[in-house]
């Protein structure tokens, strides 16, 4: 079991440390708010990742299986809400005054989370390592434990990058290049928000 823990582990950091939504949202919010904003944007994406894992530990990837339906009307809301805030981001950066908000952590909070919300790949990717790194007769009691586990990696992976993004050095070249971050990170969140758009409409 030990070894169970240990693959399920590796393979949950590896897609933590993948570039995504969660990683530009936590960037962003990092360069722009500060660290106090970024922390709670981090918070945001770690209770999403617990939602989503519990929800693919109880089976939402088999309610994707046999309700492709469903799958698709989930998929198509995050992609809406991705290029909802693509398109947020790049009015932001006409912008005159280039200086960073006052940081909201309330705000923060809820952008990681919604920001995560928003892909449901999360939980069919959940179950699949599950089903992959867990033997099948896993108690209850040690899923659990695996869901708190990929919790605590995503929580310590998004609070080095809170803590790097919000240095001297990123939030000066934030504020230097704000408009330019900020149309990048829009094309970014709407990118994602087509490819997930686009596989909705495939599985349909």
């Amino acid at each position: 079991m030990t070894e169970a823990f240990l693959t399920l582990a590796l393979l949950w950091l590896l897609a933590a440390m993948t570039p995504g939504p969660n990683f530009f949202a936590v960037m962003h919010v990092a360069a722009g708010q500060g660290r106090r904003a970024a922390v709670a944007c981090a918070l945001g994406t770690v209770v999403a990742t617990g939602v989503w894992a519990l929800a693919g530990f109880f089976g939402l990837k088999a309610l994707f299986v046999a309700l492709p339906a469903t799958a698709a009307v989930i998929k198509l809301a995050g992609a809406a809400y991705l290029i909802w805030v693509a398109v947020n981001l790049w009015r932001s950066a006409r912008a005159v005054d280039a200086t960073s908000a006052p940081a909201r952590t309330g705000r923060a909070f809820l952008f990681g989370l919604a920001t995560n919300l928003a892909n449901p790949k999360t939980a069919a990717f959940a179950a699949s390592l599950f089903a992959v790194a867990l033997p099948a007769d896993t108690s209850i009691e040690l899923s659990l434990a695996a869901v708190i586990m990929i919790c605590a990696i995503s929580t310590s992976w998004y609070a080095i990058v809170s803590l790097v993004g919000s240095t001297r050095p990123f939030a000066s070249a934030y504020v230097r290049s704000r408009a330019l971050i900020l149309r990048l990170t829009a094309v970014i969140f709407a990118g994602y928000g087509g490819k997930l758009a686009a596989d909705a409409l495939l599985e349909d």
